[in-house]
């Protein structure tokens, strides 16, 4: 007689089930950018600000001149300008004008000894990744400050205006600050 028996499968030859692999990349690019907030102001002296926008601002001498000896008066403000360069990038920081110009003036030096003024020359100061730097608008009109890596904060600026000095001719007296962040190649 002949007998079966049933046994039961082995692991052995359990079925093999093919798996399949994939893979997905995922990939992006951030350009290089320098990004500007409004500036925020502080420790105004003699000086007010306001229209501030990311891209420009105001700033005002509330009295110019001293009412009783036509000589410019001090004046200070400093500023923080909240900034985030994403790459290696070079801050530029210009006077149009090398100081306060009176308008339809030309001249752009200060006044000899007793005479008459319609310019003013005046403190401007930087500090921004570690870099600080302070010129006189009237011997030096630009700030570069150049930065390796990447930076985020707030640049911080000052303005002063010395008290003293030759009689200011009468009139409005102004200038443009660029304040410019190129990012770099």
């Amino acid at each position: 007689m002949i007998a079966a028996i049933a046994l039961p499968p082995s692991l052995a030859s359990a079925q093999v089930v093919d798996t399949g692999q994939g893979r997905v990349e995922l990939f992006g690019q951030a350009p290089a950018a320098c990004l500007l907030r409004a500036p925020i102001a502080s420790n105004a002296v003699n000086a007010t600000f306001g229209n501030a926008t990311a891209t420009s601002a105001e700033i005002q001498i509330v009295q110019l001149a001293n009412p009783q000896t036509a000589q410019p008066q001090a004046a200070s403000i400093d500023l923080a300008l909240p900034v985030v360069c994403n790459s290696a990038h070079r801050l530029t920081i210009r006077s149009l004008n090398g100081g306060l110009l009176r308008d339809g003036a030309t001249a752009r030096v200060p006044a000899p000894a007793g005479g008459l003024g319609e310019f003013i020359g005046y403190q401007l100061g930087a500090r921004w990744a570690g870099t600080e730097v302070s010129v006189e608008s009237d011997v030096t009109n630009i700030i570069l400050i150049d930065s390796a890596r990447a930076s985020a904060g707030d640049v911080q600026l000052r303005f002063a205006v010395s008290a003293g000095g030759s009689v200011l001719i009468a009139g409005r007296y102004a200038d443009a600050v660029i304040v410019e962040f190129q990012v770099a190649n």
